[in-house]
C-alpha cells in the first residue's frame, strides 16, 4: 500500500511539473515565434565562432589546464603559487571559469587560486545521460579536484549553482573547507521551503520548470546569436566580455549539459525525498547581490539555521552576477573574511 502511495505522489508530482513546464514553454515557444516573425532570418543567426577570443587567452586571468577525476576530466585556469593555500572557485549557470576573471588576477598573490569548469560546461567532459549531473556527483567532482590538486583544504567559493554545490561540499565534505563563500546561491533546503512558501519566489523561479522540457530551453538561449547574454548581465559586459561567453556557449551542445542540473533538481524523487544536509561547521560569508532577479532577498537569511558560523553581506545595486557586477566590492568582503 506505501509503495503505492508512494507512485501516486511521484506521479502527480510530475504531471504538476510537466504541466506547469510545458505552460512556460508555450509562452517562450510564442514569443520566439512573434520575434522572429519581426526579424525574420537574423533571429535564427548564429556566427560562425571557430576560435576562442583573445580574452580568453588573456595570461593575466591565469594559466589553463586539466584535471583528470574517477569519471571525468575537468578543465581549470589558474593563478599564483601553488605552494601557497588553495582558493577555489566554482561558477554557476550560464558561465564558466571567465566569471572568476577578476577574483583570478586579484587574489593571486596571497592564494593558488583555481576556477573550475564543472562537468557539462567550457571546456570540462560533458557526459551524455540527465542522471550524470546530480549534486551529489558535482559535490564529489569539487571534493575530488581539492585532492587531485594535492591540497588538504580549501577556501570554497561558489556562485549560482555552483554555490548551491559548495554548500554541499562544506556540509558533505567539512574537513575540506576552510572557510566558505556563497554569492546569490540559496541553501538548497531553504530554497525548496521558500519555492512552496512563496508565490514571489515561485514565478522567479519560472525557468526552472521551463527547462524540464527538451529542446526548447536549448533553442531559445541561441537565438539571435546568444544576444540572451547582453540582457542577462544587464548590458554591463564589455564587448570583448559577452564575445567571450558567446564563444563558449555557442558551441554545439553546450547548453544541455547544464540544464540538465535543473532537469535532476525538478525530478519527483528529489523533490519528494530531498537530501538532509548536515549542519555546516565552516565559517561561512554569504555575500549577496541586492537586485537578483531570479532569487528573493530572504533567502540568505533562511540560511542561518544550517549554519554554526555565518555571516551575510548584502551588496547594495548589484544584480545576481554580483562578482562580475561590483568585483572590487567582492574582493574587498572576501578579503576581510578570509583575513588577508
Amino acid at each position: 500500500m506505501e509503495a503505492i502511495k508512494n507512485f501516486a505522489k511521484s506521479t502527480i508530482v510530475t504531471l504538476a511539473i510537466l504541466s506547469i513546464g510545458l505552460f512556460y514553454t508555450v509562452l517562450v515557444a510564442i514569443g520566439m515565434l512573434v520575434k522572429s516573425l519581426y526579424k525574420g532570418k537574423d533571429y535564427w543567426y548564429i556566427k560562425d565562432r571557430t576560435l576562442p577570443p583573445l580574452i580568453l587567452q588573456d595570461p593575466a586571468w591565469g594559466r589553463h589546464s586539466h584535471v583528470s577525476l574517477k569519471s571525468v576530466k575537468i578543465h581549470y585556469v589558474e593563478n599564483g603559487d601553488c605552494s601557497k593555500p588553495l582558493m577555489l572557485f566554482v561558477h554557476g549557470f550560464p558561465e564558466f571559469w571567465f566569471s572568476w576573471r577578476h577574483q583570478l588576477k586579484h587574489f593571486a598573490k596571497d592564494y593558488w587560486v583555481v576556477a573550475i569548469d564543472m562537468r557539462g560546461y567550457g571546456d570540462s567532459d560533458k557526459p551524455s545521460k540527465v542522471s550524470d549531473y546530480k549534486a551529489k556527483m558535482i559535490e564529489k567532482d569539487v571534493a575530488d579536484v581539492v585532492k587531485a590538486l594535492q591540497k588538504d583544504r580549501c577556501i570554497l567559493v561558489g556562485h549560482d549553482w555552483g554555490g548551491i554545490i559548495c554548500w554541499g561540499v562544506a556540509a558533505n565534505y567539512p574537513e575540506i573547507v576552510e572557510k566558505l563563500i556563497i554569492l546569490n546561491a540559496p541553501h538548497p533546503s531553504t530554497f525548496k521551503k521558500k519555492m512552496e512558501s512563496s508565490i514571489k519566489q515561485f514565478l522567479k523561479s519560472w525557468y526552472c520548470f521551463c527547462f524540464t522540457i527538451p529542446y526548447v530551453p536549448e533553442i531559445y538561449f541561441r537565438t539571435q546569436d546568444l544576444e540572451v547574454f547582453r540582457d542577462m548581465f544587464e548590458n554591463k559586459l564589455t564587448e570583448d566580455e559577452l564575445e567571450a561567453y558567446k564563444y563558449n556557449w555557442g558551441r554545439k551542445g553546450a547548453f544541455t549539459p547544464p540544464i540538465n542540473y535543473y532537469r535532476n533538481a525538478m525530478h519527483a524523487s528529489d523533490i519528494l525525498n530531498p537530501v538532509k544536509y548536515p549542519i555546516i561547521t565552516s565559517p561561512t560569508r554569504i555575500i549577496w547581490g541586492e537586485n537578483d532577479l531570479a532569487l528573493d532577498i530572504e533567502l540568505p537569511y533562511l540560511a542561518k539555521s544550517h549554519v554554526k558560523n555565518l555571516d551575510i553581506q548584502i551588496v547594495p545595486g548589484a544584480s545576481h552576477f554580483v562578482q562580475s557586477d561590483q568585483p572590487d566590492k567582492v574582493n574587498e568582503l572576501i578579503e576581510k573574511f578570509v583575513g588577508l
